[in-house]
């Protein structure tokens, strides 16, 4: 389907800092949530303790080094050498002493005996670095032969065979668990069967070990999550001879023996299916909506029944009249469940840059009404720490107050020098279906169709506000940007950092996402990347590809599930782990860490982006929104 839609851009975005971040109106609350308490010291240091990162200057495969043990090894059988050098030594002494101490002069006795005395102590610590020696030889052997033994059975051979993936992800997570568990109980200091039966219950949540989290709270072990199993489905890989003929495979940029993943065809076909539906009802004829009028609620269940009988003899505007293409019987009978999902062609597209003058107009809130989990350290400057990029994740979204956010900020940075560098951040999803604002549906399946080689035009609407917002800030071919996305946010952040003509325009120093499915994308090794995943949060495996490890290209995925569960939108399995708060605290922990590759990363951001009291910030923001196309009857 072509439609010729309308781009308007209302206004340009000017300097906005002072309005968003003016102290004056009485400085940033803490968040006040019944699931989110005051003290989040617990969430952060579980946060920190649970994090498992791959990539970057993580160590990747498996892995056991024994240098420590031989080092350890070496130096004892030196010590031990010399201990019995000495012992050999001084023999003679100890035999002339003896002798003499036979006078019985009490001063020569005394000598004696405590030559005696110590070359027995002597004597007895040579023997426990022999036995020790042999201890930390055993170990050696120990873990070399149970590297040998597992890196055999997980290695590159295994992990290429067929329905590995259906397993991969999940004991993973198992393994991870029962590492969680036994850190839980020893913390705990659990250590009778009597104490166990009281202290540890299993729950709807997971298993509770009482006193076994930080800072006393109890822990929880969530076991295997949601996202592991999902995950190990969706990148299942699928025999290229079945579907090599597909349109989806075709879709994908397949060529023949090219094998996709099981997530990679369900995005294809679920992108179809929601597109379909919303061409599709954007040419509903004039006597169909008249239909659709009288039977009101009742019209859904009627239409499905009547299409799905009769095709396209019943009524005809199942058919995407522009295409020519009828919606096939799999869609017709998922009709009902995708309706309210379906991605309508657009027939405008307004982007309008927000000022001081209209920024109340668009419902720009302050400090005072844009809250943060206790314990995240952002303070409304340009982030260069994870802590702070989530935390400037939150505080975009919170921005805007009761009316749907599809906003981008773009925040620039001048040190004293007159270098200038640019922070993106992008909110994610705000609403499950085509609405009014660009963070929605729509924006996910634009986000997930774009290619490195498309044109800044074709870019989707969040994309092309960034574009604008740049401009207005006074970017300069060459200028540092580090782009920032949560979920949806993510995906249009990956997008804009794998695009070529972006590339070839600004330098992407560095990417950091939030909850977003973005393994299928191809990173220059010039941009620090690091995806941070919540345990149990369902949305990153959905592009159906693992992230890829690299020196500049890192995972890292964490839990904050320690007394209650820290998200403002319920449990933290599915949905609540894909809560932004949960990242903030989340961000804080791993910041907090000291990792080597979290290090690598906030280096290039510090690197990228001038900070400090001598760094003048400026914020940009575009809001944009899109007009459908409901009703077309001249489509036939």
């Amino acid at each position: 389907m072509s439609i010729d839609t309308e781009r308007v851009i209302t206004g340009r975005a000017e300097d906005v800092h002072a309005t968003l971040f003016d102290t004056d109106s009485g400085g940033r609350p803490l968040l006040d949530h019944p699931n989110v308490p005051i003290d989040t010291r617990a969430a952060i240091t579980s946060a920190t303790e649970s994090m498992r990162v791959s990539g970057g200057t993580a160590p990747g495969g498996l892995e056991v080094s024994t240098e420590a043990i031989s080092v350890a090894a070496g130096v004892l059988s030196r010590v031990n050498e010399r201990a019995g050098d000495v012992l050999l030594g001084t023999t003679a002494t100890d035999v002339e002493v003896a002798a003499w101490s036979m006078t019985g002069h009490p001063l020569l006795v005394a000598a004696a005996a405590s030559s005696a005395l110590t070359k027995a102590a002597l004597a007895a610590a040579q023997a426990r670095m022999t036995l020790t020696q042999l201890h930390l030889a055993s170990a050696q052997q120990h873990y070399e032969m149970v590297e040998a033994s597992v890196g055999s059975l997980f290695g590159p051979g295994i992990l290429t065979m067929p329905g590995w993936n259906l397993t991969g992800s999940s004991m993973s997570g198992l393994r991870t668990t029962l590492d969680e568990f036994t850190d839980a109980v020893q913390r705990a200091d659990i250590s009778t069967p009597a104490e166990f039966a009281t202290r540890v219950r299993v729950t709807s949540f997971g298993v509770v070990v009482a006193g076994g989290g930080p800072e006393g709270t109890n822990a929880v072990i969530r076991g295997v999550g949601l996202d592991d199993v999902l995950d190990s489905s969706l990148r299942t890989p699928l025999p290229s001879v079945v579907l090599r003929h597909s349109r989806a495979h075709r879709d994908l940029g397949g060529q023949p023996g090219d094998e996709f993943t099981l997530g990679q065809y369900a995005r294809v076909w679920a992108d179809g299916l929601l597109t379909g539906v919303g061409e599709t009802e954007a040419h509903v004829g004039p006597e169909e909506a008249a239909v659709q009028a009288e039977l009101g609620a009742s019209w859904p269940v009627v239409r499905a029944a009547v299409n799905g009988l009769s095709g396209r003899s019943g009524f005809e505007w199942l058919t995407a009249y522009s295409t020519g293409r009828s919606l096939s019987p799999a869609e017709r009978l998922l009709y009902p469940l995708v309706r309210g999902h379906a991605v309508r062609p657009k027939a405008k597209e307004t982007m309008t840059g927000i000022t001081p003058r209209n920024a109340s107009d668009h419902g720009m809130a302050g400090l005072a009404k844009r809250p943060l989990p206790a314990g995240v350290e952002f303070d409304g400057a340009v982030p260069v720490t994870v802590a702070g990029t989530a935390g400037a994740l939150k505080d975009a979204k919170n921005i805007v107050e009761d009316r749907e956010n599809s906003t981008v900020m773009v925040q620039k940075s001048t040190d004293s020098s007159g270098r200038a560098a640019f922070s993106v951040v992008l909110t994610g999803t705000e609403v499950w279906h085509d609405g009014q604002g660009v963070h929605d549906i729509a924006g996910i399946v634009e986000g997930m169709k774009v290619q490195p080689h498309d044109s800044l035009d074709e870019l989707p609407p969040a994309q092309r506000a960034v574009l604008e917002a740049l401009k207005d800030a006074g970017i300069r071919p060459g200028d540092s940007v580090v782009l920032t996305g949560h979920s949806l946010g993510g995906i249009d952040a990956a997008g804009l950092a794998t695009n070529r003509a972006f590339q070839e325009r600004y330098s992407v120093a560095a990417l950091t996402t939030f909850g977003a499915p973005v393994g299928g994308f191809e990173f220059s090794r010039d941009t620090s990347v690091m995806a941070v995943e919540h345990s149990d949060d369902m949305v990153p495996p959905l592009d159906g590809v693992g992230n890829p490890d690299g020196e500049n290209r890192s995972t890292v995925r964490v839990d904050t599930q320690y007394n209650g569960q820290y998200s403002t939108v319920g449990s933290l399995s599915g949905v609540g782990a894909h809560d932004m708060y949960a990242y903030t605290l989340g961000a804080q922990g791993i910041s907090n860490s000291g990792h080597a590759a979290v290090t690598q990363h906030e280096q290039a951001l510090r690197a990228a982006i001038p900070a400090g009291t001598d760094a003048n910030t400026e914020t940009y923001i575009y809001e944009a929104t899109e007009e459908h196309i409901v009703h077309n009857p001249e489509g036939r």
